[in-house]
């Protein structure tokens, strides 16, 4: 015959249930897809940290085993495919035309006579007066709006605004 007194002393002996160790072990896999996701930046292990972090609560509660991993895998997927399209958006960083790039399609006076051929005129922006060419060849008078069509080395090509 067994003594529950013996047994119930043999199985305290490690100080921890099976819930508490089983919540531990879904802790611990949380805490390695966290470095995962730091490591790798993919935006992929962090859905399955989440899932390991929901399934460590009944784990603590003491709910079996298969109920712990059907929890983690649903909200792991439910995570990964909700939220992941929402978080690339938010991570891809938005391209912003800088300084010069900015002007293409822009719309300012000539200051000075573009003339026929490549013969240059010129555009004042802000504070900085730029170089500019006709990007057909044809003469644009003082004055004229003109649109800037690109940029070339140092001069901007232009077409007068009626035309573009």
């Amino acid at each position: 015959m067994v003594d529950p007194i013996i047994v119930a002393e043999e199985s305290a002996g490690t100080g921890m249930s099976d819930a508490s160790i089983a919540g531990l072990v879904w802790l611990g896999i949380f805490a390695f897809m966290i470095v995962a996701e730091i490591v790798s930046v993919g935006l992929t292990a962090i859905w399955f940290a989440g899932g390991a972090l929901v399934a460590s609560i009944p784990a603590f509660l003491g709910v079996g085993i298969p109920w712990q991993l059907v929890i983690f895998m649903v909200v792991s997927l439910v995570l990964l495919i909700v939220l992941r399209p929402i978080a690339k958006k938010k991570m891809i960083p938005k391209v912003t035309a800088t300084n010069a790039e900015g002007l293409i399609g822009e719309i300012y006076p000539a200051q000075k006579k573009i003339g026929p051929g490549h013969e240059a005129g010129q555009l004042r922006i802000g504070d900085v007066e730029w170089r500019a060419i006709s990007e057909d060849g044809s003469e644009i008078g003082e004055g004229t709006q003109v649109v800037i069509r690109r940029i070339e080395g140092t001069k901007l090509v232009v077409i007068p605004k009626d035309r573009g």
